[in-house]
């Protein structure tokens, strides 16, 4: 899971010295960017929607995943970390991501 390898890649580097918290968070935008896409395909969500409704909507379906698959304890804190805690900044990732307002 995208947000699991996040969680636990931050910070961290290779042997070689490439970043492998930079490439993990890469990888956690672009399946973020095809769930909330597939929100708007299954009438979960709308495009037409500000991105303050379209990241209460993505809390209520992470939340329900939580409750289907709680053995993700660290993609459930990256989740509320990088989109939920601060709403303002998950607002702004949602909109760079899928151009909602």
């Amino acid at each position: 899971m995208a947000m699991e390898d996040a969680h636990k890649n931050r910070g961290k580097t290779t042997f070689f010295g490439n970043d492998k918290g930079l490439k993990s968070y890469l990888k956690f935008e672009e399946k973020l960017k095809g769930a909330l896409i597939a929100m708007t395909m299954d009438g979960i969500a709308s495009r037409a929607q500000p991105a303050n409704e379209f990241r209460e909507t993505l809390q209520e379906v992470v939340e329900a995943w939580g409750q289907i698959f709680p053995n993700w304890p660290a993609a459930h804190a990256f989740a509320a970390e990088n989109i939920f805690s601060i709403p303002r900044n998950g607002d702004q990732l949602i909109r760079s991501l899928i151009g909602v307002k």
